[in-house]
């Protein structure tokens, strides 16, 4: 039988341990630009990523090339009970091509 205090216990060890299993904010944001450049590569094969910059909260204009494409990070829900950094897929804007 479990008092309070070992209760309380229990549930700020829980706590930390799902808060250190996400990413750190700057590791986080190298996944997600890592993403969005894999997938304008992709989309854009024609042209180098020249320039990416920051729009908002997760939103990105991406130049490569003659072409600008913007990029949305669009975060997944994740599995109930598991903890770690955010899921995110990157969806991409129709290239807008001089």
């Amino acid at each position: 039988m479990f008092t309070r205090s070992a209760a309380f216990c229990l549930a700020l060890l829980l706590a930390a341990s799902q808060a250190a299993a996400a990413l750190a904010p700057n590791y986080q944001r190298a996944r997600e630009l890592n993403a969005v450049i894999n997938a304008v590569a992709v989309a854009v094969p024609k042209y180098p990523i020249d320039k990416i910059i920051s729009q908002g909260r997760d939103r990105y204009a991406v130049i490569a090339g003659k072409c600008t494409v913007i990029a949305r990070i669009v975060g997944l829900p994740s599995k109930p009970g598991v903890v770690g950094p955010r899921q995110f897929e990157v969806q991409l804007d129709k290239p807008d091509c001089d």
